[in-house]
């Protein structure tokens, strides 16, 4: 985790004794104020600071400005509540919270069930209720054939295709079933992706009333 952040608030608080050897008045009040990236760790920590998308210039001349021109009694205010959470949050602070919260996760593990799940490097171990039940073919079919109306979600990279297959495009046979889904008016149908939005329009080009959701472009589009 970047600290820098708290290094700067304890530094902008300072001490009395080297205070007085600067020829500073140690009574005086102290003021800070702070422009940080919102993908840093302690970001979330710091209630007072400006928060900035460090990629977007203009939003970040934007914030440096406003902390430029923020009164003195909200700089005060802000580091006040800055160096407080520093001072209480240290190391010996987050070790308790962490074994705390470690303790609290696997307080139930004694009455859980562990499965395997996966295959090789993608093999992983979870613990689950006793009452959990795996979700049966039977039961989705039989599910699926009462229901009138019905949206179906598909997840297309790792679900619809292999994780890192040279190949990323759908196969005939997904194109087939995704058709016969579609051409169902009970259905609706979408494939979420973060692929581009063309080259999923062109992959699923041939697919009947298919909506396509794109969610790192932060757009949807139906065909």
């Amino acid at each position: 985790m970047n600290l820098i952040p708290y290094e700067y608030v304890i530094c902008r608080q300072g001490m009395e004794k080297l205070d007085a050897t600067l020829g500073l008045n140690p009574t005086a009040s102290k003021k800070s104020m702070l422009v940080v990236s919102v993908f840093i760790g302690c970001s979330p920590s710091l209630n007072g600071a400006i928060r900035v998308n460090p990629w977007n210039i203009d939003a970040v001349s934007v914030a440096m400005d406003s902390a430029l021109i923020v009164s003195e009694a909200e700089k005060q205010m802000r580091h006040e509540k800055h160096y407080k959470y520093v001072c209480t949050h240290d190391v010996a602070y987050w070790a308790q919270s962490f074994l705390q919260h470690l303790e609290r996760a696997c307080r139930d593990h004694v009455r859980r069930r562990c499965w395997g799940i996966g295959f090789g490097l993608g093999f992983r171990v979870v613990a689950l209720d006793p009452s959990f039940g795996k979700l049966s073919v039977e039961h989705i079919v039989s599910a699926y054939k009462r229901t009138k109306h019905r949206a179906i979600l598909l997840d297309y990279d790792g679900t619809m295709t292999v994780r890192n297959s040279i190949s990323k495009g759908p196969n005939a046979e997904v194109i087939s079933i995704l058709n016969s889904l579609c051409r169902d008016p009970k259905n609706i149908v979408f494939i979420v992706s973060g692929k581009d939005t063309k080259t999923l329009s062109q992959w699923f080009s041939s697919c009947e009333t298919l909506g396509l959701a794109i969610y790192t472009a932060d757009n949807s589009r139906r065909n």
